[in-house]
């Protein structure tokens, strides 16, 4: 969808971003559906990996936040910058929508399983935040080369 959506608001996003457009758009030159999908792919490998590991250790906290992480992330970027600021649809708004609630709700019933206390839970918060501001620049940084990559491949033979 962020190809087709990139095309059909390419004035918007332009006026809306004029130094830094969201979602890696500025990084990405060619196949941009691809490479988004591709960047989702690995969070969730990521995120699987992070859960993976917390169950096999029986220690909680990152996974709890990097969860935490990851639903700020659908609140703040998908909903809030991205539709409010945008005043559009914006890709990723109605999974994010869809996601938020039961996510917020795992994370309190989690957070009372694990007998998270309050500073626990700010701290879960801080570290979330942090892993949120480390890997998605990382993330979209990526998107270039990996668009460039896709592109070279596609024209191979």
């Amino acid at each position: 969808m962020t190809e087709v959506w990139a095309k059909r608001y390419k004035k918007e996003i332009d006026m809306a971003w004029p130094k830094r457009q969201p979602f890696g758009l500025d990084y990405m030159h060619f196949y941009q559906s691809p490479t988004i999908a591709l960047g989702i792919y690995f969070e969730f490998i990521l995120y699987l990996l992070i859960s993976l590991l917390s169950a096999v250790f029986k220690s909680y906290f990152i996974w709890y936040s990097t969860f935490l992480g990851v639903t700020l992330h659908l609140l703040l970027i998908h909903i809030i910058i991205g539709s409010f600021k945008f005043k559009h649809y914006v890709p990723g708004v109605i999974t994010s929508i869809i996601f938020l609630l039961p996510s917020i709700y795992y994370l309190y019933v989690s957070g009372k399983m694990l007998h998270y206390t309050g500073t626990t839970v700010i701290l879960a918060f801080l570290l979330g935040i942090a892993l949120l501001i480390a890997l998605l620049p990382i993330l979209h940084k990526s998107m270039g080369p990996c668009s460039n990559w896709f592109h070279k491949y596609s024209k191979a033979r």
